[in-house]
């Protein structure tokens, strides 16, 4: 099958020279925000209706997830897929109980119906969303949870500004941390090529027949969460 174009986008901004630098990087770009966001995901994993036994990671990276998800427990199994093995490498390191795959999350290398959460982050802008959304619902069973996280355009010209300003920094700052300036230097164009993916996913997870779809925004309007149950 065709990818979509935003494989390239992923391949070009993730790779072994960057993956030491990942996790640091992300906490500071994001003022911290990146460990809040995914906290508000492991929050909707656990208000779920039954503790899960089987989560997918998709676009896992580092781990950083996958890791909180697990939680040193024996009780669940985190599969953590991304297209970067070096990632994945140092999401091992996070915990040994991590299952790895290295693979794209629009051919799931998975049976039917096996997963009660399918969970990503800063993935929609890299994939045909109704793709990966079908390939969620079906290794999701029956009552299972589908959740994705992403950028968001922000709406306000006033947090637009700065967001403006913060990506020019950031394209500047590339020139310092040479593994980071190819994604630094096309970051806010590929996110707001995507301004749309909520109202698309939305969309998409409707049609294919998922219920009870929830949209929240974070901080400011730059970022979003989605989830969905598979009835």
């Amino acid at each position: 099958m065709k990818l979509h174009d935003g494989y390239n986008d992923a391949q070009d901004f993730f790779s072994e020279n960057n993956a030491a630098t990942y996790d640091s990087l992300v906490n500071y770009a994001t003022f911290g925000q990146d460990k809040a966001w995914k906290n508000q995901i492991t929050k909707i994993v656990d208000k779920g209706r039954f503790k899960p036994t089987a989560i997918l990671d998709l676009a896992a990276g580092t781990g950083i997830l996958s890791s909180k998800l697990e939680n040193g427990s024996d009780a669940v199994s985190v599969h953590s897929l991304d297209l970067t093995i070096d990632y994945l490498k140092k999401a091992k390191e996070k915990s040994q109980r991590l299952f790895l795959i290295n693979s794209t999350a629009e051919v799931l290398p998975f049976q039917a119906e096996i997963f009660d959460y399918v969970v990503s982050s800063y993935l929609v802008k890299y994939i045909d969303i109704e793709t990966v959304a079908e390939e969620s619902w079906r290794v999701l069973k029956h009552q299972g949870i589908v959740i994705f996280h992403e950028f968001t355009c922000p709406n306000s010209s006033v947090v637009k500004k700065f967001w403006r300003f913060y990506f020019s920094l950031l394209e500047l700052s590339g020139k310092l941390l040479k593994e980071w300036e190819p994604t630094f230097q096309r970051l806010d164009e590929v996110i707001c090529k995507n301004h749309s993916w909520p109202d698309d996913t939305s969309r998409c997870l409707r049609k294919i027949g998922f219920v009870e779809i929830f949209c929240q925004y974070y901080t400011l309007g730059t970022s979003a969460i989605i989830s969905a149950r598979k009835p």
